[in-house]
């Protein structure tokens, strides 16, 4: 089983990843998705509910989300790493709040493709990971930096850094 998102650009996810920093009122490069996801969210959403599982329950799965429940759920050790600054656990929160945001069941459909790959802009997962790098990586502050100034700045992994370094300089 595939699934289908409504079809969105990364110029869309970007808008939204500006919209989260300003409700967050996130004005420099670092953004604070722990303090997001524990303080600013569950204010806007009320019910939100983030929940830090433990390993043995989640196995393999860093994050769940529930939209309809309104629920988020951390593997325990990425709830730790993204609280410590870990740039890979902060991405996969981020990544998780996308979901949560803009995954609602009315949003999400099944798709039987006949073995092709689907467009990334139709991808859930895809439409989440670049929703993490914009977020936690802004392009308008971000665009004239090195990566090891976004790795510094940003709190992100080599990995994310580079990857949006190219995105930034390839559009």
């Amino acid at each position: 089983m595939i699934y289908l998102a409504k079809p969105t650009s990364r110029r869309e996810i970007r808008m939204a990843a500006n919209l989260v920093r300003k409700i967050q009122g996130d004005e420099g490069l670092y953004f604070d998705i722990m303090r997001f996801l524990e303080q600013t969210l569950p204010i806007i959403q009320p019910g939100f509910s983030l929940c830090v599982k433990p390993k043995q329950e989640m196995g393999e799965c860093h994050g769940l989300t529930f939209p309809e429940q309104k629920e988020i759920w951390l593997r325990e050790d990425i709830y730790d790493g993204a609280m410590e600054g870990k740039g890979r656990d902060r991405l996969t929160a981020a990544h998780e709040l996308f979901h949560l945001l803009f995954h609602a069941k009315n949003q999400i459909g099944f798709a039987r493709t006949g073995g092709g790959e689907i467009p990334a802009y139709k991808n859930p997962e895809w439409q989440a990971d670049a929703f993490g790098g914009e977020l936690l990586i802004p392009y308008d502050k971000a665009m004239h930096l090195t990566i090891p100034q976004i790795i510094a700045s940003c709190g992100v992994s080599e990995k994310a850094a580079r990857f949006q370094f190219r995105k930034m300089h390839s559009m």
